[in-house]
């Protein structure tokens, strides 16, 4: 019977298809024999197959005048269900969701409603993302949707005047100003939400890539910045002073100190001088204690001998895996009417070397890695750490198109680095390119 429920209940049909039953028991065939009206010789270990559709049509000739569905109702002590009537009521269910939903929010404006509604019909973006929720608890996905469209309501009423910030607008909707965060379902539903009855298009950016409902970026972050002007653009305004990077250019501040500016600060930068610097690269580390290091030692030059033969460099702090303002920040400095081409160098371990692919694909034209190389690699390998099964997995995954034979390397060595190992390198390289450019 477990294996006629399962049948059952798999079936669009109901009762129909075979049952097999493998090294059948002598009381198994006695009792299926007198149920089918057949006769079968025993034979050890044999298997056997039943038909539904003729136990169905038997049950109802039997004294007990019954169907499939009602025995294993009786049986189960509730209704059991084909993958047809399981699919029927889950589709009533979720439209019944997101009608409450709908009634609940008090969303008075079309474009809004419309929207909700295309989720019925699975034809608005951001359904997935509710679906998810609603996968979980319908319940979850009935609050969830309803917090959703007072939001836009609250956003649409609000049109003509002063963007409010993300975190206030989900203090106020649900009393949790972390609630519309990107991580959690309300934050992505509401951003599908908002850039569909804004009319907005973002074709780069698909809702079956963002369904992994964490805060982590993107490697190259530009769906990350792709996300902020969908709710610029709505009338949302959102964190601008978290996302902060450390700069070094003396030619542009006009001293020999590090700024740390915020993305608000990025992007009210006036950046006209660029098109005059002397200086044709942008360095960019991973690590903050290399970053000091690079810095302070070309700080110490301005007292030295040589110090007007060398050009001050552009240095940029990725911190590990850059923020919107460290790539806003990239951005402005390499759209410059000059070739400015941009050196990068990281640990040598799987996140540095993803944070180098995320790079060179958002600026292949420009992207240099800086001695992050085979060659780099086995100098250093046997002042290494080990790394973990997962990281050599990831390792293996990417692709890194400036070495193709650096991953074999690391793999086969299993050792990450630490680009620590490596200052005076770098600090060399930097004093022979101002030396150079100098000239």
């Amino acid at each position: 019977m477990k294996l006629v429920e399962r049948q059952y209940t798999a079936s669009k049909e109901g009762a129909r298809g075979y049952v097999t039953l493998t090294n059948i028991s002598d009381v198994e065939r006695h009792a299926l024999d007198g149920f089918y009206r057949t006769y079968s010789p025993p034979v050890k270990g044999d298997t056997k197959r039943y038909s539904l559709k003729k136990f169905d049509r038997l049950l109802k000739e039997s004294r007990f005048e019954l169907t499939i569905p009602k025995l294993l109702e009786l049986l189960n002590g509730e209704p059991v269900l084909t993958r047809r009537e399981q699919t029927e009521r889950m589709n009533a269910e979720w439209r019944g969701v997101i009608q409450a939903a709908i009634a609940e929010s008090g969303a008075a404006d079309k474009a809004a409603v419309r929207w909700a509604e295309g989720l019925m019909e699975e034809s608005s973006p951001g359904f997935r993302t509710l679906r998810i929720v609603f996968a979980k608890s319908p319940e979850d996905a009935r609050h969830c949707l309803k917090h959703c469209l007072a939001a836009l309501n609250r956003i649409i009423t609000a049109q003509g005047n002063k963007p409010v910030r993300l975190p206030v607008l989900a203090a106020e909707i649900t009393g949790d100003a972390h609630a519309m965060d990107w991580r959690n379902p309300l934050g992505r539903l509401f951003w599908w939400g908002l850039t569909a009855i804004q009319e907005q298009s973002f074709a780069a950016l698909s809702e079956d890539n963002q369904l992994d409902f964490t805060d982590t970026p993107p490697a190259d972050n530009s769906q990350a910045i792709l996300i902020r002007e969908g709710y610029r653009r709505g009338g949302v305004a959102d964190d601008d002073l978290s996302s902060q990077v450390m700069l070094y250019a003396p030619e542009l501040f006009g001293n020999r100190e590090e700024r740390l500016l915020t993305l608000r600060q990025v992007e009210q930068l006036s950046l006209e001088r660029g098109g005059k610097l002397h200086y044709r690269r942008i360095h960019m580390v991973e690590n903050p204690s290399v970053f000091a290091e690079l810095m302070d030692a070309d700080a110490q030059k301005l007292n030295g001998t040589r110090a007007s033969h060398i050009v001050p460099p552009i240095l940029v702090c990725g911190n590990g895996q850059p923020t919107t303002a460290v790539i806003k920040l990239l951005d402005a400095l390499l759209s410059q009417p000059v070739r400015i081409d941009l050196y990068y160098s990281g640990d040598l371990d799987p996140a540095g070397l993803g944070i180098a692919c995320g790079l060179q694909l958002r600026y292949p034209d420009s992207f240099h890695a800086w001695r992050m190389d085979t060659a780099q690699y086995l100098r250093y390998a046997d002042r290494g750490m080990p790394m973990s099964e997962n990281e050599r997995l990831r390792l293996l995954e990417g692709r890194y198109d400036w070495d193709a034979a650096l991953a074999a390397a690391m793999n086969d060595k299993g050792i990450k680095l630490h680009q620590e190992l490596w200052i005076a390198e770098l600090l060399q390289d930097l004093e022979r390119y101002g030396e150079q450019t100098g000239r």
